[in-house]
């Protein structure tokens, strides 16, 4: 089975939340299991290509992402996961990820003047990655509110892509803090989505949230050890009842690599 990881951190290599930490652990303990495995990371200037022994794949050079009316070209670096045969993939673009910040600028603790347009290029440059690598994933895994515009993607844009025809989508939420509130539309815009997608049902006075997105456009919802009922007002508003995966490392591991077989019909 093909599961596909969308996270916008993971340990050693970026660091927000223990989101990181879990990510660490379970991708590599599922592939040890025989899940085939891919990670898509932003590569941040804060990740050192040469302590961390990336190296870029020359086949998927020069990738082109549409931002908005700019197109964008990426590299593809690959690093493994120290102690794990676990390669993560790293999107490379010197204008949104050149910096050594993840998100936030730590100067003013505030998201950076062009964050719309990072977070968008992340989004579509992970489909976009999938694509080129001819990769078709079984099941993607998105986690938190970074990833939370993949599935409205899968859904809408890329939806006659062949390569996600039999894709199920998992949302998965670890963190008590939601930080995908947009104050405005404009990232909504920047996606280049079709143009029977009505922008404004995707909008909350004006506002933008990537989190209850993801959450709208997921075949599946997952919830952490860090969750107890902070987001259930919005699990009631979109009649969502999601399933808690919740434990230790090795106790996750194994529950998740239940649940996958259980929703994609067993392919290991």
């Amino acid at each position: 089975m093909k599961i596909l990881y969308a996270a916008a951190e993971i340990a050693p290599f970026a660091r927000m939340t223990y989101t990181a930490d879990l990510l660490r652990f379970l991708p590599a303990s599922l592939q040890d299991e025989g899940f085939e495995i891919r990670i898509l990371l932003p590569k941040y200037g804060a990740i050192n290509d040469r302590r961390n022994r990336l190296h870029e794949v020359i086949r998927l050079s020069g990738i082109k992402v549409e931002i908005g009316d700019k197109v964008e070209s990426m590299r593809i670096k690959v690093a493994s996961i120290p102690n794990a045969k676990l390669q993560v993939y790293f999107l490379d673009n010197d204008k949104y990820y050149k910096r050594k910040a993840l998100f936030e600028n730590p100067k003013t603790q505030a998201f950076y003047d062009d964050h719309d347009e990072r977070l968008a290029f992340y989004n579509k440059g992970v489909l976009e990655t999938v694509i080129s690598l001819g990769w078709q994933p079984d099941i993607i895994h998105c986690h938190d509110w970074p990833a939370g515009l993949i599935p409205l993607l899968v859904r809408t844009k890329y939806k006659d892509e062949s390569i996600f025809k039999n894709t199920q989508i998992v949302y998965n939420l670890h963190h008590p803090e939601n930080k995908g509130v947009l104050d405005d539309n404009n990232i909504l815009k920047l996606l280049g989505l079709p143009d029977d997608v009505d922008i404004d049902t995707l909008t909350t006075d004006g506002k933008v949230d990537t989190l209850k997105i993801g959450l709208s456009y997921s075949d599946h919802v997952v919830t952490g050890n860090h969750l107890a009922g902070q987001f259930d007002s919005i699990f009631e508003e979109l009649n969502i009842k999601p399933t808690k995966i919740q434990g230790s490392p090795e106790d996750v591991s194994k529950k998740f690599a239940q649940y996958y077989r259980d929703i994609a019909g067993d392919k290991t």
